[in-house]
């Protein structure tokens, strides 16, 4: 058991560093994002060497360079906080106000100093021997406290990207272009490490003999290594630049009163463009370029859109795809389209997004729509 756990820590280390130094070094797109998100790699890379040479009772050969790093935890909360701000805030900058994030950190740091560092030698080794023998309560409550700002922390990001997501709907036809998945990736990986961890601490807490200990621990390490290596493939295989098409504070508001007669017109004017030219067969259809078209601006055009129709503009292009997808299915001399040709003749470039659309919009799934049209 022991040489697994020191294997899957050693790579885990390793791994955590390898790809915190790619997201600094990388030079394309937004700086901030790259950033925070290497800082939290790096720190959980330093966080995780920290408790394994402190288990391994290293830090016991050489007291001095203990207490260093135990305080890391009290910023991945933070760092995932501000990595989720960076991705979906146009020009993001910190401010002084943004630091008293990281005062709890400083903190424990601080104390530990007083604590641990100024004392004799003799003392660091016998504070270490009573952390390893009998953790304590004082321990356990910290590890507590710990986990719950963390939690927190993942709470609050989900929010905003929740609360972002809703609103882009206003502004772009295909969600899929918005690149928020790597913020998906690492909110639900930090779940996972989350739940992993106050199990583990729960079992050492109140089972300290309980044998599933040691069990709960490798299944930790190794949820940690397939969180790091899978950010590789991700890193590796797809865009890290986290540029979205669209920030938070492009999307306008509007205030809400009728249509008046010439906006009517407008709208109908709208809907026989969207009918003749078809705009909603590009997939990458936004707000902007079809406010072009029709030579108003992006805000008057979602106005009539959302007071005019009482939809989206992610929804309002998506009628429109579905109508012609079910046009392409139901019609005798386009029988042999199968159902992903037609998804990506009318416009989408997703399936997932296909099929959720097509259920909401004709209460069908293409297939059932298909065979009630053979």
């Amino acid at each position: 058991m022991y040489k697994s756990v020191e294997f899957l820590v050693g790579l885990s280390i390793f791994l955590f560093l390898f790809f915190a130094f790619f997201l600094f070094f990388f030079q394309k797109g937004n700086r901030w994002s790259k950033r925070f998100l290497g800082l939290l790699f790096l720190s959980l890379g330093l966080a995780v060497a920290d408790v394994f040479l402190l288990i391994n009772e290293t830090y016991l050969r050489f007291p001095q360079y203990a207490y260093f790093l135990n305080a890391l935890p009290l910023i991945y909360g933070p760092l995932l906080w501000f990595f989720t701000q960076s991705v979906i805030k146009k020009d993001f900058k910190m401010n002084t106000k943004d630091l008293l994030h990281f005062i709890p950190f400083a903190l424990v740091f601080i104390s530990m100093i007083f604590i641990y560092h100024i004392r004799h030698i003799d003392f660091k080794r016998e504070f270490l021997k009573r952390a390893l023998e009998d953790p304590g309560s004082m321990a356990s409550a910290s590890s507590f406290i710990i986990i719950l700002s963390i939690g927190s922390y993942i709470y609050s990001s989900h929010k905003r990207v929740k609360r972002y997501r809703a609103r882009i709907k206003e502004e772009v036809s295909n969600i899929i272009r918005i690149n928020l998945g790597w913020l998906d990736f690492t909110l639900f990986g930090f779940i996972v490490i989350m739940a992993l961890t106050l199990s583990v601490q729960i079992v050492h807490t109140f089972f300290p003999a309980n044998s599933n200990f040691n069990l709960l621990l490798l299944i930790l390490l190794f949820v940690l290594l397939v969180f790091v290596m899978s950010a590789i493939v991700k890193g590796l295989r797809s865009d890290v630049s986290f540029e979205t098409v669209l920030k938070e504070n492009e999307i306008g508001a509007r205030n809400k009163r009728m249509l008046t007669h010439e906006e009517l017109n407008e709208l109908n004017l709208l809907k026989e463009f969207m009918l003749s030219q078809k705009p909603f067969l590009d997939p990458s259809l936004t707000l902007k370029n079809l406010a072009g078209k029709m030579n108003m601006s992006s805000r008057e055009l979602s106005y009539l859109i959302n007071q005019g129709e009482g939809h989206s503009f992610f929804d309002f292009v998506n009628r429109y795809r579905i109508q012609f997808a079910q046009e392409k299915i139901a019609d005798a001399e386009d029988k042999k389209l199968t159902i992903l040709e037609v998804m990506y003749a009318s416009g989408f470039n997703s399936k997932s997004s296909f099929n959720t659309a097509f259920k909401k919009h004709s209460g069908l799934t293409p297939t059932q729509w298909k065979k009630l049209n053979s």
